[in-house]
């Protein structure tokens, strides 16, 4: 992906504060909201990450259309420093710093061995656009089908979504100049797998050049949101955010913590904000859009009343509407893996080589090449398990994986060079497998009627034995993928050889197991039928309510396999038209 505003412009708003829009002068402060002052706006958005950003452009685009966007965060360029910038720097950055971050952890999950696990998610424009990994790929045809069959809509097809995939992005080609001359498009001299290329694992992989085409089955090097030529990350901020700052009305309140959603009977009317302890109202005369994100959209439609009726009566919240399916139903893809010295480069070298990491550094500020323009994990591999694997699962597992469309793969690999169990200089790459067809679910409640407190979240990872079984056999097959590469230099270093067993396997999985920040469907899709559906086809909330619509990857009434970045991006451009068709 691409920003679509002109650079230039961009750095005059930044050195004199002012440009001109439709042949007036335009004040760069113009485009932020005072805050402490009741306003009101044809549209309020709640939450200025991937899919707010990207309504609010779209809309906006409409100059006879007021946009606000209240956003919790600021600019994390600003609040992060370059590693939020910096794509080698992505690995680091996904889990810190603080200072955009919601500071989410997990309630003690039983089946993890009581482990609360930190769950880092975007506190900036941007959201977790601007902290995530960066790879931009669609999940397969059949689990858009699988989706519009679920949600009784066909618009919601792979062929019907592809103008909106399209619509967000522009595909640049790799600079050759900048990256190396190499045999692949997009890769980069100094990739940590480099080799994988040259010696893909043995047992089932071919090259797929067509992950944005509905299939994913074999590896790839994942096309990424970078701006073409600074080489830096690309997010819904720097692409919709800056753009709309730059060519409409759009107002920003930055640093504002959404309270409350208001409502007169069941029409949403407005929301309650908060910036810096002075709490003011900005009104919708049209809708109020929620675009929070999968754990703080259900938490905001709970404490404005919106939600199980046990639950908000528990905290004496006035019931607008009983849904019992906010907060329910949420997917996420655990990962775990192993960890191996190698006899080639990785960038492992940027943590533990000083002349490495600073020559690095020159080239990337001078001319913007070398390793820090790279991923840590810059290729990605899916498949079918083997009949080997399979035939180790039990019955029950084989069903559960014969549940899913054909083309979803069971388990997704990341290949990755830099190891973070260890600091010790030398060359590692470390691969995880993510279970991609998964029976458990989660869910998000509350405790407090207050936003400032994060809401419960459950993620409920391998609850299931048919996920076990599943967890299992990936974490066998990375060894496996290890030993085909023929770089291995050493005995693995994590978890070890001493776990063999699939006993041991499971302990370790239940031991180590983390995020993908892939959490979605805490706010589904669904139909007329559906008593979980907390919002139809087009993001409008059920139960009676008017203009109250959600927006992001809370109301996935599934997980599409791989990375749902470009799905949230499709979602958020799909339902703007919806909106801006009155629908």
């Amino acid at each position: 992906m691409t920003v679509v505003f002109c650079f230039q412009a961009q750095l005059s708003a930044a050195y004199f504060g002012c440009w001109t829009l439709n042949g007036q002068e335009r004040l760069l402060g113009s485009s932020f909201g005072f805050p402490g002052a009741n306003a009101t706006f044809d549209y309020v958005i709640i939450g200025g990450g991937t899919s707010g950003l990207t309504v609010a452009k779209r809309l906006a685009e409409d100059n006879s259309l007021s946009v606000v966007v209240i956003e919790a965060g600021g600019f994390y360029e600003a609040d992060a420093g370059n590693f939020s910038q910096i794509p080698a720097d992505e690995n680091i950055f996904s889990e810190a710093p603080v200072s955009i971050d919601w500071k989410i952890s997990t309630s003690p999950q039983s089946q993890l061995g009581g482990r609360s696990i930190s769950y880092p998610h975007g506190k900036c424009l941007g959201g977790s656009s601007g902290r995530n990994g960066m790879a931009y790929q669609r999940g397969t045809i059949g689990s858009y089908q699988a989706w519009a069959d679920m949600v009784d809509d066909q618009s919601y097809t792979f062929s019907n979504l592809l103008p909106y995939f399209k619509k967000s992005i522009i595909f640049t080609p790799p600079n050759y100049a900048k990256r190396g001359v190499h045999l692949w498009p997009m890769m980069h001299p100094h990739s940590p797998l480099l080799f994988f290329k040259f010696a893909p694992p043995k047992p089932g992989f071919s090259e797929n050049r067509g992950i944005q085409s509905g299939s994913l089955l074999g590896f790839a090097q994942y096309p990424a949101t970078l701006h073409p030529d600074a080489q830096i990350r690309d997010s819904s901020e720097t692409s919709f955010g800056q753009a709309v700052i730059l060519s409409t009305s759009l107002q920003i309140y930055v640093r504002t913590l959404a309270k409350r959603i208001l409502f007169t009977g069941t029409v949403a009317t407005g929301v309650t904000v908060d910036t810096a302890g002075a709490v003011y109202t900005l009104s919708a005369r049209k809708e109020v859009i929620l675009a929070a994100g999968s754990f703080r959209s259900p938490q905001l439609l709970m404490v404005s009343g919106i939600g199980t009726q046990d639950t908000l009566k528990s905290l004496n919240i006035p019931v607008i509407v009983n849904l019992p399916g906010v907060g329910q139903n949420t997917w996420d893809h655990p990962g775990m893996g192993a960890a191996y010295p190698v006899n080639v480069t990785t960038q492992h070298q940027l943590s533990s080589n000083a002349t490495y990491a600073s020559q690095a550094q020159q080239s990337f500020l001078i001319n913007q090449s070398w390793p820090l323009t790279t991923f840590d994990s810059n290729y990605l591999a899916w498949e079918h398990l083997p009949n080997s694997a399979v035939a180790n699962m039990s019955i029950a597992a084989r069903n559960a994986l014969n549940a899913y469309p054909q083309d979803w793969p069971d388990v997704q690999y990341i290949l990755s060079g830099v190891d973070l169990v260890t600091n010790t200089p030398g060359d590692y790459i470390s691969i995880g497998a993510l279970p991609l067809k998964i029976s458990s679910r989660g869910n998000v409640t509350i405790n407090s009627t207050d936003t400032t407190d994060n809401p419960i979240v459950n993620v409920g990872w391998l609850q299931y034995k048919t996920d076990q079984e599943l967890i299992i056999q990936g974490f066998k097959r990375c060894r496996q993928i290890a030993t085909s590469m023929g770089v291995v230099s050493g005995p693995e270093i994590a978890p070890g050889i001493t776990v063999q067993t699939d006993a041991q396997i499971l302990a370790y999985a239940q031991a180590s197991a983390g995020p993908s920040h892939h959490a979605v469907s805490s706010c589904r899709m669904g139909n007329s039928t559906d008593p979980y559906a907390v919002v139809d086809t087009h993001g409008i909330v059920r139960g009676g309510i008017s203009r109250l619509r959600v927006v992001d990857s809370s109301i996935f009434p599934l997980l599409p396999p791989g990375q749902p970045m470009s799905t949230v991006y499709m979602l958020a451009e799909k339902l703007a038209a919806d909106i801006l068709r009155n629908t």
